[in-house]
C-alpha cells in the first residue's frame, strides 16, 4: 500500500494519527479559505487578509506538528529525516539559484521565489524515499 504521508511511516501509532488528523484538518481550513477567495470578486472585502492570516497560521501550525512528529521518532529515523530535509532544501536552493542565473543571462521572465518551498518539499519526499530504502 502507498503511504500518502511518508514522514509518518516510522512514527509511533499515536503520534502518526495525531499528525495525520491535525495536518489534514489544517490543510482543509487553508484550502477552503483559498477556494472562498477565488470565488470572491477581485478586490472585495476582507477575504485577502483573512486568507493571508489563515495561510500564515496554517504554516506555523503545520511546522509545529511536524516538529512534534519528528521528536516522537527514534534517533535513526530523526537522522534520516534531517538528512532528507538537508538534501531537499539544499537541492531546492541550488536549483532556484541556478534558474535565477540562467533567467538573468537569457533574459527570461523571473522565477517566483515562493516556488522554492514547493521544490524543497518535493526534494524532501524524494530524498526521504531514497534514504528510507537505503536503511531498510
Amino acid at each position: 500500500m502507498i503511504n500518502l504521508v511518508p514522514e509518518t511511516h516510522t512514527a509511533p501509532p499515536a503520534a502518526r494519527r495525531r499528525y495525520i488528523w491535525r495536518s489534514m484538518a489544517m490543510l482543509a481550513v487553508v484550502m477552503s479559505a483559498v477556494i472562498a477567495l477565488i470565488a470572491q470578486a477581485p478586490g472585495s472585502g476582507i477575504w485577502p487578509m483573512l486568507v493571508a492570516v489563515l495561510a500564515v497560521a496554517g504554516l506555523a501550525f503545520g511546522t509545529y506538528e511536524f516538529v512534534v512528529l519528528m521528536r516522537a521518532l527514534d534517533e535513526l529515523q530523526q537522522r534520516i529525516h534531517m538528512m532528507a530535509l538537508a538534501i531537499g532544501c539544499g537541492g531546492a536552493v541550488i536549483f532556484v539559484s541556478g534558474l535565477a542565473v540562467v533567467s538573468v543571462l537569457l533574459q527570461w521572465e523571473s522565477f517566483e521565489p515562493a516556488f522554492t518551498v514547493v521544490i524543497a518539499v518535493a526534494g524532501y519526499y524524494v530524498s526521504l524515499f531514497a534514504l528510507t530504502r537505503r536503511y531498510t
